[in-house]
């Protein structure tokens, strides 16, 4: 059993704008740490965390567990919407029940609705950068561009009403506070069950007909459709199932792949041309964009036994977090991992979008917005640089950008 260590640096906000060089070194000399302000064991190795995102004795059901890490001594009873929704969405249940609840969702992922998806997400971003007034040279591509992109796509690919944003974004953005890593919470934990509920109630709402209206052929129009054949789950947990998908379209997740790859784009010219040229680079964009700055850079587990990770016991009952962005930044893995480099040719290779019965649902969805998004973009604009310094928001486990002045040429 190696000593628990308590001062991680991943426990220090600061390393946000740029924890890479923190990362790397961890990963020579202590890639399996306590981290004392995660209350959880640390791994930052791609090898280690692959293995750990495919061992059933690491449970994504943990967030009984990761309640007790950010808010001590809070406990929940089973009819508590924070137990019922966690134990009946995809993200936080283990097989069966994940099983069952993914085959639920199928018929608003086939290859038809990604087609159609496809076409509305390509002219979502063809709109959005044709937004930027004629003669305009300087924007900030956070407020402008990053954060307009997936309110679009989530009205006309995933069909939530547009006249329903209002209620339904900053409720999420209030939500997403808690999964917000090492550091003090900035609301209490019952204004954010009030949040849940709110969420939970206008989703039965939006079910039953009474909120906005849905768009034909979007992936709630869809799952709507399909419901009354659905064997798969009750209609409870489609609904906790609704709130999963509203709160995972409102996360930092897209604005930060979005924007960091604009930020990678401008401080790597030549990629810039290289997507303009090759049709390979540009389908390859959204994986290297999102190994070289993952928007999620650690993800949770439990641990259901004694286990071993990487030269360390893990005893059971212990949470661990899986840090996939020092993970994609690997060298074991990716050659020259600190260049972004659409030609790389295991860029797929990331462990962003997860791996194994966790893999992302939502994967090609996300590439898409980011592939039409960079397409459009440069389409239009040749060239893109800095026109001033980035600012990071101090969410390391939602990395992502509050601000990129960005010009364009």
């Amino acid at each position: 059993m190696v000593s628990m260590v308590n001062a991680s640096p991943l426990s220090d906000p600061s390393i946000v704008p740029d924890p890479y060089p923190v990362y790397a070194e961890l990963s020579e000399t202590n890639p399996v740490h306590w981290c004392e302000g995660l209350d959880a064991w640390a791994v930052v190795r791609y090898d280690d965390c692959a293995k750990a995102l495919k061992n059933p004795s690491l449970k994504a059901d943990r967030m009984e567990e990761v309640l007790q890490a950010k808010f001590d001594g809070r406990a929940v009873q089973t009819d508590n919407i924070y137990y019922q929704f966690t134990k009946n969405v995809m993200m936080y249940t283990d097989p069966p029940v994940h099983d069952s609840l993914r085959r639920s969702t199928a018929p608003g992922f086939t290859g038809a609705a990604h087609k159609f998806y496809s076409d509305v997400i390509e002219k979502i971003a063809a709109e959005l950068v044709a937004s930027i007034p004629e003669g305009q040279t300087e924007i900030d591509a956070v407020s402008e561009l990053a954060l307009k992109m997936p309110y679009h796509s989530s009205v006309h690919a995933f069909g939530v009403p547009e006249e329903d944003l209002d209620f339904v974004v900053p409720r999420v953005d209030k939500l997403m506070t808690y999964w917000s890593g090492p550091q003090d919470q900035p609301i209490n934990f019952d204004a954010l069950l009030e949040d849940l509920t709110d969420l939970h109630t206008y989703s039965v709402e939006l079910v039953e007909g009474k909120r906005g209206k849905v768009l034909p052929d979007t992936v709630i129009a869809r799952l709507a459709a399909a419901a009354p054949t659905n064997t798969d789950s009750t209609l409870q947990q489609t609904i906790h199932q609704l709130v999963l998908l509203l709160i995972a379209l409102y996360a930092p997740t897209t604005p930060g792949s979005l924007s960091s790859g604009m930020k990678a784009f401008a401080e790597n010219p030549e990629q810039v041309e290289l997507f303009r040229s090759s049709q390979a680079a540009a389908d390859n964009v959204a994986n290297e964009v999102v190994r070289f700055n993952a928007s999620n850079q650690f993800t949770w587990r439990l641990a259901d036994s004694e286990l071993e990770i990487g030269g360390v016991t893990i005893d059971k009952g212990q949470c661990v977090a899986l840090f996939l962005g020092a993970a994609n930044r690997d060298p074991r893995m990716f050659e020259r991992p600190d260049e972004f480099d659409l030609a790389r040719p295991n860029s797929n290779k990331t462990l962003s979008f997860g791996i194994g019965v966790h893999s992302c649902l939502g994967r090609q969805i996300a590439s898409l917005q980011l592939k039409w998004f960079y397409t459009a973009l440069f389409n239009r604009y040749s060239k893109i640089s800095l026109a001033g310094e980035p600012v990071w928001n101090t969410n390391l486990e939602f990395r992502s950008l509050k601000s990129l002045p960005l010009s364009l040429r």
